[in-house]
């Protein structure tokens, strides 16, 4: 029997490979996604194009940066809406008995679709710094199912299964929450800061001092239990090599976050490195969630090792 078009092109991505390349590019331009959102903000183009769908009610913008910016915003997310739902067809056909995979893929599509009117909304609503944090909070909650579907496919690949572990899981999971509330805060702080997305949009939300007072306190706490739960990975490592390079990856964007949240602060928020900061939000978040959930819920099968122990074994052998 011949197959159709769609299922001739659709066919390579459901082999191994090819649904491996692609959930990881799916996770890839979800991210994406968050960088030129701010950059729409950021260089005041939210309003570029001040009707929706079209702009200035043509079909592409016919002049300025400003729409243009903001226009190719609108085609990168028809662009990641259009891998999304390839992504989420083939996992249909992509041959596992995880459900996992095709509940992450479809949550991951429905996000992304659900931008589309949001993202109208928040045009319509001339840019209210709440309706643009939404629009910033779905991207992070697609995201998060995008790397999830990242992990769960590699687990399907490398043949191993994960339960809850009952001793280190409630503590990784409210690890987890505390970054979020760090996502959270530092979208009030832009909420409430000089970047209101147009030159001519002058909408705050709250105060910039009290909401950076909060979300300084929100990295503290996030930071001390991020720093017992490396502790802890440390003395029982867990699916090694891959979490250990996955906490390492996550420890040293989280230092280079930090590093770029001083400095703006201290240099009354650069647009350019607000940028980077919302830039490496995406990446901290993306490798947080994935160490946590792998934390949370470690490989059957491999058991937790003693690094004192290893360390023992190791000398003993030398001798």
């Amino acid at each position: 029997m011949r197959m159709s078009g769609p299922q001739r092109f659709l066919a390579p991505l459901r082999t191994d490979r090819g649904f491996w390349a692609l959930v990881v590019a799916n996770a890839a331009v979800l991210w994406v996604i968050i960088v030129s959102g701010s950059m729409v903000r950021l260089t005041a183009s939210g309003l570029g194009c001040p009707d929706w769908p079209l702009c200035d009610g043509g079909v592409v913008p016919a002049e300025g940066v400003h729409q243009f910016i903001e226009y190719g915003n609108r085609v990168a997310s028809g662009l990641i809406i259009l891998v999304t739902v390839a992504t989420w067809i083939a996992s249909r056909g992509y041959p596992s008995d995880r459900p996992a995979i095709r509940g992450l893929a479809r949550a991951t599509a429905l996000q992304s679709l659900a931008q589309m009117p949001l993202g109208g909304l928040t045009v319509l609503s001339g840019l209210h710094p709440m309706m643009v944090g939404a629009h910033f909070l779905l991207s992070i909650g697609a995201l998060t199912t995008g790397v999830l579907l990242v992990v769960t496919v590699s687990d399907q690949r490398r043949g191993v299964e994960r339960g809850f572990d009952a001793r280190r899981g409630p503590f990784a999971v409210l690890s987890a929450v505390a970054l979020l509330v760090v996502v959270v805060t530092g979208v009030l702080v832009t909420a409430a800061g000089p970047h209101s997305g147009d030159d001519d949009v002058l909408k705050r939300f709250g105060d910039l001092e009290t909401a950076a007072w909060i979300h300084v306190r929100a990295v503290g706490v996030m930071l001390v239990l991020m720093g017992v739960l490396a502790f802890w990975l440390r003395r029982e490592p867990i699916d090694r090599p891959l979490v250990p390079r996955v906490a390492m990856i996550f420890a040293g964007l989280l230092a280079v976050q930090i590093t770029l949240g001083e400095l703006q602060y201290r240099n009354g928020l650069p647009w350019q490195v607000v940028a980077a900061h919302v830039s490496v939000a995406g990446l901290v978040w993306a490798t947080g969630v994935a160490t946590t959930w792998m934390i949370a819920r470690p490989t059957r099968g491999l058991p937790h090792v003693d690094a004192a122990s290893v360390r023992r074994e190791a000398v003993s052998g030398r001798r």
